[in-house]
């Protein structure tokens, strides 16, 4: 059966200032969980990893994007290509982890072997099959595009290209990172995996405000003055600006000599962000990966001109802005499953400043928009 999506008691409409936030129910419904897989994750565009993961001819990278498992490889034509990680015979995954198979990927199941560009090149005992046709057998390949020098892929085969959805963005991150094609990925492993115990939507809710920074983050809000900090949206992504910092703070201290003196966090529909802090110029990349519909994690990577360049910034993102951040999330999620709560209101001011959550609201007018949510009433609740 098709899963449904929820009527919300209070409206979700266009304008915050009259509109009520997705319902808990929308957070802890696994029927809902179900549709996000299938009209959001199944359809969007989802990063992977930087085009620099992927030098050489053989150089491969397996993910999941929830129960799908997919790999992307340098191919032997030198492009790259995006696979289902599911081997044609009988299902078995081909590939894990992060690798290089210059010649070819043969399944350890029952050695079915393929190209690196898909085609199916030997399947054992196979002659014996009347009319066996390798070229029928070769691996389902999936949509891969590059932006702001990254890998994305997309499962959904008719969908807008992400170089027109998003290349405003796009202009907007090279600007403010004008080196970007210059930055690289240093040490042979992704940053990793953070764990958070909530859901992909409480975490990204978290990142698209700043309604919180000034209680939940002092030393963010020492570092970033929020009395400039502000917060512009668009079709398919937002932004985040904090175009005045002060170098002197509590988070970490910031030369005035150093490159980067602002900074910005930019999020792309559904769930990749982009961000910038101040100091040396570094773009951390990650992808709000869900697990299930009451925890996910945080893929990415950090993409830098030299290694280990602001030990300071790494200390204080690790030891202090990332739990804090997790501490918050987890403790909605839990929150969520209160009888006492339904809907919160959206709080916004008229100048939509960065402490504003028309962020937020953006956010989840995507998802409403998407699952095709409804309201039973469009009047305001006073």
């Amino acid at each position: 059966m098709k899963s449904k999506a929820p009527v919300l008691q209070h409206p979700l409409v266009e304008k915050p200032e009259y509109s009520f936030t997705l319902s808990a129910e929308c957070y802890l419904d696994p029927d809902v969980f179900e549709l996000e897989k299938q009209e959001i994750f199944y359809k969007t565009w989802q990063y992977v990893a930087p085009v620099g993961r992927f030098p050489d001819i053989g150089d491969y990278f397996a993910f999941k994007i929830c129960d799908e498992s997919i790999f992307v490889i340098r191919s032997a034509d030198e492009n790259l290509r995006a696979f289902y990680n599911v081997c044609r015979h009988r299902a078995h995954e081909l590939v894990s982890g992060a690798g290089n198979k210059p010649k070819a990927i043969v399944c350890p199941y029952h050695a079915w072997s393929y190209k690196t560009d898909g085609h199916l090149v030997a399947a054992p005992m196979s002659d014996g099959r009347p009319g066996f046709d390798k070229s029928d057998f070769s691996l389902r390949e999936i949509r891969l595009e590059t932006f702001c020098g990254c890998v994305f892929v997309n499962l959904d085969s008719t969908a807008v290209p992400l170089s027109e959805l998003a290349a405003d963005m796009e202009k907007d991150i090279r600007k403010r990172v004008p080196s970007l094609d210059e930055l690289t990925v240093y040490g042979s492993d992704m940053l990793g995996e953070t764990h958070v115990e909530a859901g992909w939507k409480v975490v990204v809710d978290n990142f698209v405000e700043c309604y919180h920074c000034t209680p939940a983050h002092p030393d963010f809000a020492s570092l970033i003055d929020m009395n400039h900090y502000r917060v512009d949206i668009f079709d398919q992504w937002s932004r985040q600006l904090g175009p005045v910092i002060r170098n002197e703070n509590s988070a970490y201290p910031v030369s005035e000599e150093e490159e980067c003196q602002e900074s910005a966090f930019w999020y792309l529909w559904p769930n990749t962000t982009f961000n910038i802090m101040p100091g040396s110029l570094e773009l951390a990349v990650y992808a709000i990966r869900p697990n299930d519909k009451n925890s996910c994690r945080f893929e990415g990577e950090v993409l830098a001109s030299k290694p280990n360049s602001n030990q300071s910034r790494v200390k204080y993102t690790a030891d202090v802005l990332t739990p804090e951040d997790i501490s918050l999330c987890e403790s909605v999620q839990r929150g969520l499953k209160s009888r006492s709560y339904v809907q919160g209101p959206f709080i916004v001011d008229d100048e939509r400043s960065g402490e504003s959550e028309h962020g937020l609201h953006h956010f989840h007018r995507l998802v409403q928009g998407t699952l095709n949510i409804s309201s039973e009433s469009n009047e305001s609740i006073g």
